[in-house]
């Protein structure tokens, strides 16, 4: 097996697994490297599964773009590989009168991100769709476009394509020490050297270790970890909706 790559990209989560994809397309020599024994091992397999619109994001912020677009992009990729999708739709709820002013400004909000589908609702209307919630909700935001879907297959449908096209995934594989020689990055690993013209950081929680040992040090990631209560499929049927909470 080759060491040496036209694209070495450092990081097998999602976001590392859909460059190694697209780059994949090209006639380029690609390696994707994990630490882990799998893609996806870290930070891409623990999330809540919401196709999110992006409806509540900072308008006009880069997050607010990338959240919208990726957000489009997802939808048709899933449909394209046939990737589970639940289209439940998402329930704003307020539970006091402080939440349920802020209803209106969080539909303001996603007008100024160019989603235009939220309704306020009642609390009448919303105990007919979500007859199974707790007493004493006020009314509800309706966000229809966000949707759950299987958070784990699109990491793999994106690494299977780039290795069918020719990538080469180098797992169990972790980068130690970078050092550039020229238009060259030798990247020092406990498996090995490997050296490519371009690199690119996709280590995610630890990207800033591996901008460390590139010589930068202008960001820092602090890791935040939260908690999930993981029901039984037999609660499936209490909840007809994704429902979340009014910001305040």
């Amino acid at each position: 097996m080759s060491n040496q790559f036209e694209l070495a990209i450092i990081g097998a989560g999602v976001v590392g697994c859909a460059l190694a994809r697209e780059f994949a397309k090209h006639d380029i020599s690609i390696a994707l490297i994990d630490a882990a024994s799998d893609v996806g091992e870290v930070t891409s397999k623990a999330n809540t599964a919401i196709l999110h619109t992006g409806f509540d994001m900072t308008p006009n912020s880069l997050e607010s773009k990338l959240v919208s677009q990726g957000y489009e992009l997802l939808k048709a990729y899933a449909q394209e590989v046939n990737i589970a999708v639940e289209k439940l739709g998402g329930l704003l709820v307020a539970w006091n009168e402080i939440e349920e002013e802020n209803l209106a400004k969080l539909q303001e909000k996603a007008v100024a991100n160019g989603y235009q589908d939220c309704e306020i609702i009642t609390a009448e209307q919303l105990y007919e769709l979500e007859p199974n919630l707790g007493a004493g909700a006020l009314a509800a935001l309706t966000v229809p476009g966000e949707w759950i879907i299987d958070p784990w297959s699109p990491i793999v449908a994106f690494a299977t394509q780039a290795k069918l096209a020719g990538a080469q995934i180098l797992l169990n594989t972790k980068v130690e020490s970078i050092a550039q020689s020229g238009e060259q990055f030798l990247l020092t690993t406990n498996k090995g050297q490997i050296s490519c013209k371009y690199l690119i950081n996709a280590a995610g929680l630890y990207s800033d270790e591996i901008d460390k040992k590139l010589g930068l040090s202008d960001f820092t990631i602090t890791p935040r970890r939260g908690e999930l209560i993981v029901f039984d499929k037999l609660a499936r049927s209490l909840i007809n909706h994704i429902i979340l909470p009014v910001p305040t």
